[in-house]
Order: C-alpha cells, then structure tokens, then sequence
C-alpha cells in the first residue's frame, strides 16, 4: 500500500486512542468524583449524627434540670405554704388576745391624747412579719401601740405587770432589805426586776435582762417596724419608743429614759401625767417630720395588718375602722371583762416571736419576803425591821404629789399588811400619816 493509503488508518488508529484515553480519563474523574461524593456524604451522616448525640445529651440535661429546679419549686412552694400557714396561725392568736391585752393601756393612751390634744392617730395591737435578711425563719411580730402624727411616730411598748417593778433602777437603791434578794453585780442597763407577792410569806422575782429587758425589746420592735413600712411604701419612717407600764396594780421604780448604746432613749412611764407629758412632747414638736398624706399611707398600712385605730383631733372623728359609733360612747367589754379560769395571771403576756434564738431568761426566784421565814433551799434573804403599820412615803424617784390617779387607785403593795410580812418602805424614809381609805384601796391599819 502507498504512503497515500496508510494516512487515513494511521489518522483513525490516532482518533482511537484519543477516545480510549479520554474514556479513560472521564472513568477515572468520574470515580474520584463519587468516591468524594460518598465520602461527603458519610461525612455529613457523621456530623449529623454526632449534632443528633449532641441534641439529645443537651435535651436530658435540660430535662434533668427542669425537673430538678420543679422538685426545688415544689419544696420551697411547700415551705412557703407552712410558713403562711404558720404565720397565720400566729397573727390569729395574736389578734385574738392582743387587744385583750392591750384595753386598759389603750384607753390609758388615748386619755392622754385627748387630754393633751394632740393631733395624732392611736393604733393598737399591730401584728406583721418583719423584714428579716438572711434569717434561717420567718416569725410573726406584735407592737404593742403606735402613735402617729405629723410631728413623728412613737412605739409604745406596754407591760401588765403587777407587783413592785425596777426598771434600770437598783432595788437595793430604793429598799436597802432588797439588797441580796438578787446579785446586784450582774444587773447591767438595760434591765427590769419584777417582784411579785405570790403568798403572803413569799415574793417572786422574775428577771429580764439584756435582749428580754423592755426597753431593748421596744427599740427592736420600732426597727422591725421601721424595716416594713420601709419595704411597703418606699418610704423611711422613724420611729421613737417607750415603755408603759399600766396595771394597776403596780408599783413602779424607773429610771427617767434608758440609753442605749448607739444612743437611742426610751422614756419608762409608770403614771398617767409622765404618758400626757410624753404624748404632749410628742405632738408640740417644731418640725414636722410626716406629711399628713404619709401619717394616712402608715395608718392605712397598719391598719391592714389588722390594727385597731383611734383618730385625734385633725385626723377626724374618734371611731374604729368599719363603725360609726365614736370611741368615747363606746363600752370596751376586754377591759371590763374578768379573766376567766384557766386564763394566764393578768402579768402574763402573750409570747412574741423573734428573729433570734431567745436568750434564757432568768428563771423566777422565789425569795422570802422580809420579815418572812426563808423558802426550803434558799439563801436567807435580808430584812428589815418591824415597825408600827404606817404608809410609807413614794420614792424620790417618784413623788407621791407626782403620781397622778389612774382610771382605778393603785393599791401599794408597800402598804398592804399581810401576815409576818412587815411593811416594805425606804429604810432612811420617815413614815408620813397614813392616807385615808378608798373604796379600792384599804387604809392602811
């Protein structure tokens, strides 16, 4: 064949091999192209899968923690609930026998207001639960009264104690025979001594000090007080204290004001002028420290706890929330009604709670009375000389001229005979003439 005839084989043999090769090659990209394609999917169904691990680890988690933080909610709901319950349980027993309580010194105040003309608002028996931070317990507090105006806000702390009463005073100081019926040594302010006649031989002697002193307990309760308004309304009020000791039967020995620490007084009130003279200092201040809309946002705020109210001169007619029968025509039966059997001592109060574990109070001492033969195991207590039975003078503490009646007379118990009791009186004091009777206080023989 000629060279002629051999270029057209040679040409096709030549296009041959380029399409094998190029069927080689497209075979080839082609199979590295699946095999990626294979290999980015397995990839994908691996992170897939792994995001899907992922998903559902995180969804247990959360599951466990919600169930967790419900178990926690269910608990605290719970405590929560018992607390109320237990809250309310308090207020009830506090309403229910606080004003009871409460009669005779509320109309003991509201005398005084009246009588120094004061324009304030009286509330009595305010039960509340204090704004405590970081207390393991919520408890249920009580205020005794409150007086408020626009010239300030008063705490009144009331104690129903019968018997003769120290407060901040020494007993030796009054009645030298007192001197070792207590360790005068261990009597550090603020304090207050109770001595109670409970036989005719033997006197009781119940101890509060510290913490359990009156005077501690007001200015704490005035700052629990202070700490809710504060959290209600928005507003800081203020509020000053006292002491007032109101049964009738008691006789008070008292320092002026006690003085803390950080240098707050609280007056101590035995008799009716010291309450008018306090109320009228509290009323006749030059500044006014309340607006007459805050001394209404407080009354109402107190009044919700379930306070009773008194109103006095600007703050309009004397009536309790929900009558209109004014204070003044109306009878206060839990003043006139006797204590009824089973009932606790008319010195008796009801238990507070606090925002501490309560300190251990002293436990009452039975100590003889003078004159008196010693209780069985008891150190034998001082006496004093008989003397003819004469009325002794008041102390110089507190004047007789300056004892102003109460609602009903005081009975001194200096001055009650009993069997192989001698008369207690100041041992550097003569003896006056002994007053005339009264219908509920016996001459003195």
């Amino acid at each position: 064949m000629t060279l002629d005839q051999l270029v057209p084989w040679i040409v096709a043999a030549a296009l041959l091999v380029v399409v094998i090769v190029l069927a080689l090659v497209s075979r080839r990209r082609l199979g590295a192209a699946r095999a990626a394609a294979r290999a980015e999917s397995d990839e994908q169904s691996r992170r897939a899968r792994e995001q899907q691990a992922a998903l559902e680890a995180s969804h247990d988690q959360a599951l466990a923690r919600t169930g967790a933080e419900a178990a926690r909610e269910k608990e605290a709901l719970a405590a929560e609930r018992a607390a109320a319950l237990e809250e309310a349980k308090q207020a009830r027993a506090l309403v229910a026998h606080g004003l009871k309580w409460e009669a005779t010194s509320r109309e003991l105040i509201a005398d005084a207001c009246r009588e120094a003309g004061a324009d304030v608002v009286l509330l009595t028996n305010v039960v509340f639960v204090p704004v405590v931070s970081g207390a393991s317990g919520r408890f249920v507090a009580q205020v005794d009264h409150v007086i408020v105006g626009e010239t300030g806000a008063l705490v009144v702390e009331n104690k129903n104690w019968r018997g003769i009463v120290f407060d901040g005073t020494l007993p030796s100081t009054v009645f030298p025979a007192f001197g070792g019926v207590v360790d005068e040594a261990e009597l550090t302010p603020p304090f207050a001594l109770q001595l109670v006649d409970d036989s005719p031989t033997v006197l009781t002697v119940r101890t509060h000090q510290g913490r359990k002193a009156p005077a501690a307990q007001v200015r704490r309760q005035a700052q629990h007080l202070s700490d809710r308004v504060h959290a209600e309304l928005g507003a800081r009020c203020w509020f000053d204290t006292a002491v007032l000791y109101s049964h009738p039967r008691a006789t008070v020995y008292a320092t002026d004001r006690d003085t803390a620490e950080g240098g707050a007084s609280t007056p101590i009130v035995a008799t009716r002028a010291q309450l008018v003279a306090l109320v009228r200092e509290l009323a006749g201040r030059s500044t006014k420290r309340l607006s007459q809309a805050r001394v209404e946002d407080v009354t109402a705020l107190l009044a919700s706890y379930g306070a009773d109210v008194l109103r006095f001169g600007s703050f309009a007619q004397e009536s309790r929330p929900g009558s209109s029968v004014p204070v003044a025509a109306a009878e206060l039966v839990a003043s006139a009604e006797p204590v009824a059997a089973g009932d606790p001592e008319p010195d008796a109060e009801p238990r507070r709670a606090d925002d501490e574990p309560a300190e251990p109070e002293s436990a009452p001492t039975a100590a003889a009375a003078p004159g008196s033969a010693p209780a069985p195991g008891s150190a034998p207590a001082p006496t004093s000389t008989p003397g003819p039975a004469e009325a002794p003078p008041a102390s110089p503490a507190q004047p007789a001229e300056a004892r102003p009646a109460l609602p009903r007379p005081l009975p001194d118990l200096r001055t009650v005979a009993t069997p192989g009791r001698p008369l207690l009186r100041p041992a550097s004091a003569p003896a006056p003439a002994a007053p005339p009777a009264t219908p509920d206080a016996p001459a003195a023989p």
